[in-house]
Order: structure tokens, then C-alpha cells, then sequence
């Protein structure tokens, strides 16, 4: 048997969840404020930004509920 058959990472997948949730949030926020800074952005950027933001919070609560359900 493999050694890494043998190795607990049930949890490694919540937490990269968190990673790219907070990865997602920061690129949202770059965006937003690449939104505000420069008059030459359109409406999409803002778009953009909203729904990064979205993805983000939404895998970042998912993976921390995860986390939460099996420490339990």
C-alpha cells in the first residue's frame, strides 16, 4: 500500500478553498479599485470586480463551514 493512501487530507481541500477565496476577494478588490481610479474603465470592470468579489466570499464561507463540520 502506498504511503500516501495512509496520510489524512480530507482537509486540504477546505483549505485551499480559503486560499482561493482570499485570493478571489483581493483580485475583486484590485479590480474595484482599478474601477474608481481610472476614468477609462467601463461598467464590466465593475462587473467584474462584484462577481470576483461573490466567488470568492461564497467559496471562502463554504470551505470554513467544511472546515467547522470536521473538526466536530
Amino acid at each position: 500500500m502506498k504511503k500516501s493512501h495512509t496520510l489524512p487530507t480530507h482537509s486540504a481541500g477546505p483549505i485551499w478553498g480559503l486560499i482561493f477565496g482570499a485570493v478571489m476577494a483581493a483580485i475583486a478588490a484590485a479590480l474595484w479599485m482599478y474601477a474608481q481610479t481610472h476614468a477609462n474603465s467601463s461598467r464590466l470592470d465593475e462587473s467584474l470586480a462584484v462577481g470576483a468579489a461573490l466567488v470568492g466570499v461564497f467559496v471562502a464561507v463554504c470551505a470554513a463551514r467544511e472546515i467547522r463540520h470536521h473538526k466536530h
